[in-house]
């Protein structure tokens, strides 16, 4: 995905499930074409397995599965930031030079070409993970589309715990006349 990508929102503003699915999926493969370190990219790809799957069965993910993601992605948005920018070297091999390894005696080196387009690829990964919709997500829209239903207001505030607060039954209640 690119930045001139129409984004996954549907017009009413929701995020759908089903494409967002298709886009991790898109980023898998992505990702492979990136010239980041082996273990990011391995836990990488697991993460977004992770989210790409419970997507696919509940239409939702979890929020620490996205947590999970966003702190690997933007460890790797560091890594390439801080990568050393280099001319295109003949023969390079990006897993024998790992970014804080102290036992390769390499420096993880990038061309200004391909750290444009990893950063490129990565944010756009962080923006879809915003986009991705959760559980407390799907129970907030359920609750506006039942208090539009009724058609009533609900002016309760939400617990401190992320939990709703109990309808008691009194709104609109204005007291003994």
């Amino acid at each position: 995905m690119c930045s001139k990508d129409s984004p996954s929102v549907k017009a009413d503003g929701t995020t759908d499930a089903a494409t967002l699915a298709a886009e991790y999926e898109e980023f898998l493969l992505d990702i492979e074409e990136q010239p980041l370190p082996g273990y990011r990219t391995d836990e990488m790809r697991a993460r977004i397995e992770e989210v790409r799957g419970t997507l696919a069965a509940e239409g939702v993910a979890s929020a620490g599965q996205l947590q999970q993601l966003l702190r690997t992605v933007t460890e790797a948005l560091a890594d390439v930031r801080a990568a050393q920018v280099v001319p295109v070297p003949e023969g390079r091999d990006l897993s024998a030079a790992v970014p804080g390894a102290n036992d390769t005696g390499a420096a993880y080196e990038v061309t200004e070409t391909e750290r444009a387009t990893a950063t490129n690829v990565l944010v756009n990964l962080l923006f879809t993970v915003v986009e991705t919709p959760t559980h407390a997500d799907r129970r907030r829209a359920d609750h506006e589309a039942g208090a539009r239903d009724d058609d009533t207001s609900d002016d309760t505030p939400d617990d401190a715990d992320g939990g709703e607060s109990p309808d008691l039954g009194l709104t609109g209640y204005a007291g003994p006349e």
